[in-house]
């Protein structure tokens, strides 16, 4: 006598497997990160005001550039965040700090900081801009900031660009 299947077991059909196809689902995320990364902004700010100042406020439309970064506040001067001199000892034309409007502890700072990014350049061909960025104090008079402009032009970075707020 033959074997009758049972009606259950004869209706029931087996279900396939379900497996992620991961080619497909990797080349949709490679998509979307690129969409993202090109639709991210990085016009934010560039360089952080220092804390011993108060930036000026301009109507500058051009954004901000990245450089070496000098800070002369109404107590010193600062070069990358060191103390490179006191400002009492530039206004007073000290003989020691201050020959013929060049401030010497700045010249020789820059002048390190120069020749470093010019052994980069040989070394690794980072070109070198000689960029600054002045951030001065708002209360800054015109001599000083010119002896500070003068030295830099002498350290070897005669890219000048003077750091400000711009009101929103």
């Amino acid at each position: 006598m033959a074997f009758i299947p049972s009606r259950i077991k004869k209706h029931k059909t087996a279900m396939p497997e379900a497996t992620l196809n991961l080619t497909s689902m990797l080349d949709t995320f490679t998509v979307l990160l690129i969409f993202l990364l090109q639709m991210y902004s990085t016009d934010g700010q560039l360089i952080s005001p220092s804390q011993y100042l108060t930036l000026p406020n301009s109507s500058v439309e051009q954004p901000p550039e990245v450089g070496l970064d000098v800070v002369v506040s109404r107590n010193m001067i600062l070069v990358n965040n060191e103390k490179v001199v006191i400002m009492d000892d530039v206004t007073s034309n000290n003989a020691t700090v201050v020959e013929n409007g060049i401030i010497k502890p700045l010249k020789e700072r820059l002048l390190f900081y120069s020749s470093q990014a010019k052994k980069m350049e040989t070394d690794y061909g980072v070109k070198f801009s000689g960029k600054v960025v002045i951030q001065g104090d708002k209360d800054l008079t015109y001599y000083e900031l010119v002896k500070v402009m003068r030295t830099c032009g002498v350290g070897g970075y005669p890219n000048m660009r003077l750091a400000v707020y711009r009101p929103e």
